[in-house]
Formats: C-alpha cells, structure tokens, sequence
C-alpha cells in the first residue's frame, strides 16, 4: 500500500482563493503606478472574484489624457478606480501629509480591505514614500495584509527591491502590458518602450519558477 500524499498543486492560489469575496485596495500615487508595479496581480485577483479599488491620489500634468487613459488601463484590469484630485494638475508633494493620511484613512475605513498594496519605501521618486507612509500610517485603524510593488518608473533605474513573495501572473501578463500600454502620454508619445515591465516579470518568473511573476514586499501578513 503507497501511504505517499499528494501534494496538491495549488502553491501560487494562495493569495487569490484568500481574498475572494473580499476588497483589496492599491494605491498608487499617479495614473500608471499600479499598472507598472502590481498589474498582474490586479489582474489576476479581480478575474478570481476580488473587489479590486485602485486609488490613483494625484495627476501632475496631460489631466485630462491620464484620467482618461487611467480609466482605460483600469477597465482592463476588472478593477474600480478612483482618485483623490482631479480638479487641477497637481504633486503629491502639493498635498500637505496630514491631509494625504486623512483622505487614505477615509477610504480604508469606507472600503474594509482585506488587503492593501502600495509603493515600496525604497524608491526612486519620493512621492511614492509619501504615499506610501500615508497607505503605512493607515495600519493602525484596524487589520489588513500590507505589501509593497516594485518600484515605478517610465525609465529602467537601479533601485533596491528585495521581494519576499512571488506571485505568477502568467495569465494576466498581457492584461498588464495592455494597461500600460493605455497610458500613451507617458510612453507612446515621448519614445519610449514598455518592454522591460516584461523582462522584469520574466527575470522574477525564472525565480519563482514560473514564466512570469511580480514581487512584492510584505510589510504585514495575517497567517491563519
């Protein structure tokens, strides 16, 4: 008699089958940066049946083209999104903290999430630290699994970025690279390519064994 378990192959559902049913909330500090960051998963949570709210807090120029585009990418994903300021072109660094951090606890209490994604704290654009201490001083009103997306920029940068998990998204790769590619303000029309948003998910799919992934930092995880 072979007393061998299976073991069931169901590793990379983890994250999905423990949010079904729930809300996730991804902030991001300008139209793009979660498409860039943690699109795949997005992706990949609202197709398994997650409420996904992506949170877009400021838009610094093109206003109306990134609202728009932002729209666009968001639809593709099969998530809601919102954003803080739309009335004017504005930065991040034009909000004052205290009013940021209000606006962010506004909606975590409004929305519950189950979890929350947002910038890492090692960044190459310091807005995106602003947003993200904003998302970390949230922690405090009550419990959810926190994690941090790879580093955003139209250009390739060297930032440091040591993810503890890795996430398949082979199936929703082209979903991402299709979100991305909507915002044309920021790429299309200034030259440049998205390729390496891919070459990234590739090189972290080769770690995870997987054709492609993204990485997250977990700042904040709940284990049953």
């Amino acid at each position: 008699m072979d007393n061998t378990l299976e073991k069931p192959n169901n590793r990379s559902a983890d994250m999905f089958t423990r949010y079904i049913g729930e809300t996730v909330l991804a902030v991001g500090a300008h139209p793009d940066d979660l498409e860039l960051g943690v699109g795949g998963v997005l992706a990949r949570l609202a197709r398994q049946g997650t409420k996904v709210v992506m949170l877009v807090v400021c838009v610094p120029h093109h206003l109306k083209e990134r609202v728009a585009q932002a729209q666009e990418a968001a639809k593709i994903l099969g998530a809601e999104i919102r954003f803080l300021y739309t009335e004017k072109e504005m930065r991040v660094e034009d909000i004052k903290t205290y009013e940021l951090v209000e606006h962010v606890d506004q909606l975590v209490r409004k929305l519950d999430p189950a979890a929350v994604f947002s910038h890492s704290m090692t960044n190459f654009h310091k807005d995106h630290i602003l947003v993200h201490n904003a998302c970390l001083a949230a922690q405090r009103l009550h419990f959810f699994d926190f994690y941090c997306y790879y580093p955003t920029s139209c250009h390739p940068v060297t930032v440091p970025f040591r993810p503890q998990a890795y996430v398949d998204v082979t199936s929703t790769m082209d979903l991402k690279m299709d979100a991305i590619n909507r915002h044309t303000t920021q790429f299309a029309c200034k030259g440049l390519t998205t390729d390496h948003y891919r070459d990234v998910a590739r090189e972290y799919g080769r770690l995870a064994g997987v054709e492609y992934a993204e990485g997250l930092e977990v700042v904040r995880l709940r284990l049953a």
